[in-house]
């Protein structure tokens, strides 16, 4: 089966097992104008239907107000991430700015260059973010304690996710998180007195145990080479348990936690995309519930491209002998592929 009948059959397969019939034909005007598609604005996907203008913009803003269907593309997309899965599953938790919009983003890691954005949680400004994320989180989790029971969910976080209350409750559900933090924080060693707080960056070992707050903890700093572009080390701190210390055959190596926390600038890479190949740089939006359901079928989009969309490199130059820094990411060959398939050059039309 080609390309575009396989996307076809895999998008109706989804709105049969995930969408309620009442939503069917809502869902696959949101898939068609949004998910794999440059953005302009909503009033031209409307226009884009070939429909009198004033039915297609009202049957576009009609798609993008539904709090319901919203809610059912974001349980298709964590069902089709994380069902049945089992064993620790790494996934990036970051925030950015679209528009007026701080928006945090749960995303797989996939170790190919684009972690695959799969939740979302839509914010006004940056400063009110943690709180509803905080409500937002607690959502998620229980219905993955539904979804995959045996999962081990580990949340690969920058210092700005740092924070007491969330790695209370990443942990309180039995999930993992690795979280960098800012070498001013105070952490409490073993070979001081149990009152005494030391700044992170005072201390001397490359993996130690400490307590931060109430949370017992291991610290974690990388190497720091000349000609490195941070002026500073990565302090990560994390609740995976260690093979050596705990003799666990499950535990996660020092070496192995500095490649994962590594890995999340996946997803500042994909936010990359969202913004300048898909152009929600130029978006206009106002409403948090419109944008978020933008960005969910945008998920989507990519989903569909990582699983039915493999991209064909170039016979006569393949991008295995181009230097890794010239080298496209997988979405950006997934993407220019399925533009080709559905927007034919001009000549050959006019052929």
């Amino acid at each position: 089966m080609s390309t575009l009948p396989r996307i076809r059959h895999a998008v109706h397969c989804l709105q049969t097992t995930h969408i309620r019939k009442g939503k069917a034909r809502r869902f696959l005007l949101g898939v068609s104008q949004l998910s794999l598609r440059e953005f302009t604005s909503l009033n031209a996907a409307g226009r884009n239907l070939g429909l009198n203008r004033w039915t297609g913009e009202n049957r576009i803003r009609r798609l993008v107000t539904d709090i319901e269907l919203c809610r059912q593309v974001q349980r298709l997309l964590i069902r089709e991430a994380f069902a049945s899965r089992q064993g620790y599953w790494y996934c990036s938790l970051d925030h950015s700015q679209f528009g007026p919009f701080c928006i945090a983003v749960l995303a797989l890691s996939n170790r190919a260059g684009r972690a695959i954005p799969v939740w979302v949680q839509v914010n006004a400004s940056e400063a009110a973010l943690i709180a509803p994320l905080l409500t937002a989180l607690e959502g998620l989790f229980m219905d993955l304690a539904v979804i995959a029971p045996r999962l081990k969910l580990v949340l690969v976080m920058d210092r700005w996710f740092a924070a007491d209350k969330l790695l209370t409750l990443i942990a309180s559900h039995d999930y993992y998180f690795v979280a960098r933090t800012k070498s001013d924080k105070k952490v409490a060693t073993p070979w001081d007195q149990y009152w005494q707080r030391s700044s992170i960056r005072e201390v001397s070992p490359l993996e130690t145990l400490v307590t931060y707050r109430q949370h017992r903890l291991r610290l974690i700093r990388s190497d720091l080479k000349s000609g490195m572009k941070d002026p500073e080390p990565w302090f990560l701190l994390t609740n995976l348990p260690n093979t050596q210390h705990t003799g666990d055959a499950a535990g996660v190596t020092r070496c192995q936690l500095l490649h994962r926390y590594a890995e999340r600038f996946e997803i500042e890479e994909s936010f990359k995309d969202l913004k300048w190949l898909q152009r929600l740089e130029w978006q206009r939006i106002r409403k948090p519930e419109v944008i978020r359901t933008v960005l969910l079928f945008m998920f989507l989009g990519w989903w569909l491209l990582w699983r039915y969309v493999a991209p064909v490199p170039n016979r006569t130059t393949p991008q295995k002998k181009a230097r890794p820094k010239k080298q496209l990411s997988w979405f950006r060959a997934a993407w220019e592929q399925w533009l080709q398939l559905t927007q034919p050059p001009l000549l050959a039309l006019l052929a």
